[in-house]
């Protein structure tokens, strides 16, 4: 079965349109490429995403 999201950008006017193998949640984090994107909220079929940085690894 394939998902197909619409996804914006935070204080931008890019949309964008892709699909998925899996259902996407909130707090999800998608990979486009070699950008990373953090899926803030989701409402049916679109989501709001915001950009990753770095992905660091820390000691607790």
């Amino acid at each position: 079965m394939m998902f197909y999201y619409k996804g914006a950008f935070r204080e931008t006017d890019n949309v964008i349109y892709f699909k998925s193998d899996v259902s996407l949640v909130q707090n999800d984090v998608v990979l486009f490429g070699e950008k990373k994107y953090f899926i803030e909220s989701v409402e049916k079929e679109f989501l709001l995403l915001q950009r990753v940085g770095s992905i660091v690894s820390v000691s607790l």
